[in-house]
């Protein structure tokens, strides 16, 4: 029986979970912690908690759980509970939340963030876990241009208290993965939202305030996207993840996506999905043998860098593989493979080429040039061959930002069809475009191929059936 701890248990995601692990066919010893604190209303949390507690209590229910109150920040507590019950896997989901409440209480962000983390990682460390997987966030990519935002892309440079303590989350896991051999993983997560959410999020503020008559402010005039993920998707996502944690073996990151363009992203990105499913021989015959030949480098397929598509690649050591079939020899196609290669160069990579009758008829020389130029190529990372740390970080989010005015629209939609507002709700005289707030960004577009990659798994529930069961919810829960 494996035994998980899950703080953050009376939260949005954190409630989720354990209704999930709950459904195990394998039993399991679950442990909730939670301070039940009232950054928002307490009674949502309170209702989350008797949600729980019955369904744990049903016939059909292999595992145990337990619902402990405490805070991560009570040092003395977290090293109870790990010395108790001997935890397998951790699930750290508690912090204090909120990018615009970080401005005016920094304190408890601290307290919290930082220093329930640290207490968190202390006790991972004096009782070894086989796997502690964390709540990182979105808001790290700051004021970031480019997107969709990649895991690859540099975050250094947040835009609020939230998002500062959240990196730093991810630095602190870093460093006790590589001192005390701790397999760690963080998630970013993006504007999760559902059915009993957290009422300070946009869609269920707005919605308060609109059933109170009130005005509902629409941030940037209207001009922000953001990455919408139902709570259902995140919930999937990390079940996946929990079962997976990283090694501490070589392991190639995901290069990222490097366009700036997001139409063109997912025209690229059809493209390349079409060039997995349907590969010319060559390419089958060099894509099973990269998997099974057991090189010590881990490649993947087609990846999309800028407005190209590489065939093959490993981000560990800086190298493209370009399979050429004959139409390589053509005029328009050789120009635009030179426009590649110089391209990839300038960004750091080294492109080897080979041709059909190469990898068709001599492969074994293939795969030793290939496994020779990785060998000789020290990791960008600085650490040795076989050295690298037991750590990873995922974007969770839904891969399609929406306009904000849009998501306004869908939302008045769905609540006019659950019935919580009249139909001849007048919205236009409850809305007002205001400003960009202090802290907050204009997009979030997450970039989750490394966890379709490597886990098989993307968000597949769109916004308005998303917004469809909250509003259900809604008029359930309040009547």
């Amino acid at each position: 029986m494996k035994h998980i701890l899950v703080t953050g248990s009376a939260g949005f995601i954190g409630a989720n979970l354990v209704l999930r692990l709950l459904k195990s066919r394998e039993p399991l010893h679950i442990v909730g912690l939670d301070n039940l604190n009232n950054y928002y209303d307490v009674s949502l949390k309170e209702y989350r908690l008797r949600m729980l507690d019955e369904r744990s209590k049903q016939d059909d229910v292999k595992s145990d759980y337990l619902f402990v109150r405490g805070s991560i920040a009570d040092k003395q507590l977290v090293d109870s509970l790990f010395a108790e019950h001997r935890f397998d896997i951790v699930v750290n989901l508690a912090a204090q939340a909120g990018v615009r409440y970080s401005i005016e209480n920094p304190d408890v962000y601290i307290e919290s963030n930082i220093i329930g983390f640290y207490n968190i990682l202390e006790a991972c460390r004096h009782y070894p876990v086989e796997h502690l997987v964390y709540a990182s966030s979105s808001s790290v990519y700051g004021g970031n241009k480019k997107v969709p935002f990649s895991t690859d892309d540099r975050v250094d440079n947040p835009v609020s208290l939230y998002a500062a303590t959240k990196k730093s989350n991810e630095l602190f896991a870093h460093c006790y993965s590589k001192l005390y051999d701790i397999p760690s993983t963080g998630l970013r997560f993006f504007t999760v939202y559902g059915p009993a959410g957290r009422p300070d999020m946009a869609y269920f503020g707005f919605t308060n305030k609109l059933l109170r008559g009130e005005t509902i402010q629409i941030y940037n005039y209207g001009n922000c996207r953001r990455d919408f993920t139902y709570v259902d998707d995140i919930v999937e996502g990390i079940v996946r993840v929990i079962a997976a944690p990283p090694k501490s073996s070589p392991k190639g990151k995901d290069l990222g996506v490097h366009t700036a363009d997001p139409t063109m992203y997912s025209v690229l990105k059809e493209r390349a999905e079409e060039m997995r499913k349907n590969p010319t021989e060559a390419e089958a015959v060099l894509w099973n043998a990269l998997r099974a030949k057991g090189l010590g480098v881990k490649f993947r397929q087609q990846h999309i860098i800028e407005d190209f598509i590489v065939d093959f690649y490993c981000n560990e050591y800086k190298v493209t593989v370009e399979v050429d079939g004959g139409y390589h020899n053509e005029a328009d196609q050789m120009k635009s493979d030179a426009e590649r290669t110089a391209r990839l160069n300038e960004l750091g990579y080294t492109e080897l080429r080979f041709t059909n009758e190469e990898i068709l008829h001599d492969l074994d020389n293939v795969l030793k040039k290939i496994k020779t130029f990785c060998i000789g190529t020290p990791p960008p990372s600085g650490e040795g061959w076989g050295e690298a740390v037991p750590y990873a970080v995922y974007n969770i989010g839904g891969g399609q930002p929406e306009n904000l005015l849009d998501f306004v629209q869908t939302l008045q939609e769905e609540l006019l069809r659950a019935g919580v507002l009249p139909q001849d709700y007048d919205f236009d005289a409850h809305k007002q475009l205001v400003p960009m707030q202090p802290g907050d960004v204009p997009t979030t577009y997450a970039d989750a191929t490394a966890l379709e990659r490597d886990f098989g798994f993307t968000p597949r529930i769109t916004l308005r059936e998303g917004l469809r069961k909250f509003a259900q919810w809604y008029k359930e829960y309040y009547g």
